[in-house]
């Protein structure tokens, strides 16, 4: 056996350890608004458990949670400068299961399991206009257009949709009467979100 190939071994092997190493620095700066969007997931799945175990109030109020921290993890990329692919790869999936999955979940659950198929159908067209909406916007980001139109959305946003979507339960929680006793209008409220979501409606400025 060759006595200087163990050191060729040894030596090679701490080359490639530096600049792994070398790669794989990434700058906390990096990571913190990451940080923000995994808490905004963390909080859109456990509504998804909320729903599950009825506490409907604790559900709403994670789903506002996630909005807020996602809000705060777009400009906390933009303040320090980090944004990144992953990053974005990361956001659009925690939107889809914050304020697509989770009231989705929330809904059928809370008023339209009573319709069953029916009821199923229309959250399942909400969920999916969600990821089309999370998928156009992504597509739209390397599209050239006019200075004034990127100061827009086009159509509904995703945290707006989730949040007005459950509109049904805060009129419940309120009261005045049982918003459960007409499931089919639940169920059209429901679809009309959708088609807003999708809608090429330009409501309101856009920071992301």
């Amino acid at each position: 056996m060759d006595p200087f190939l163990p050191k060729l071994e040894d030596a090679e092997r701490r080359r490639r350890g530096r600049l792994l190493f070398r790669h794989n620095k990434i700058p906390v700066r990096m990571l913190l608004p990451n940080f923000f969007t995994l808490l905004s997931l963390c909080a859109g799945l456990t509504a998804i458990r909320m729903a599950i175990e009825l506490r409907y109030e604790m559900a709403i109020a994670l789903v506002v949670i996630a909005a807020l921290l996602d809000g705060v993890d777009g400009r906390l990329a933009r303040a320090l400068k980090a944004q990144s692919k992953f990053g974005a790869e990361l956001d659009s999936l925690a939107d889809f299961v914050n304020f697509g999955v989770a009231p989705a979940v929330i809904v059928f659950i809370w008023g339209l399991g009573t319709l069953r198929g029916l009821g199923w159908i229309s959250v399942l067209i909400f969920a999916l206009a969600m990821g089309l909406r999370l998928a156009r916007f992504n597509a739209m980001l390397d599209v050239d257009k006019p200075k004034w139109q990127g100061n827009y959305f086009t159509g509904m946003p995703a945290p707006a949709g989730a949040i007005t979507v459950l509109l049904p339960l805060y009129l419940d929680g309120l009261g005045l009467f049982d918003v459960r006793m007409w499931p089919v209008l639940i169920a059209c409220y429901t679809l009309l979100m959708a088609f807003l979501l999708v809608s090429t409606i330009r409501p309101s400025p856009a920071s992301c």
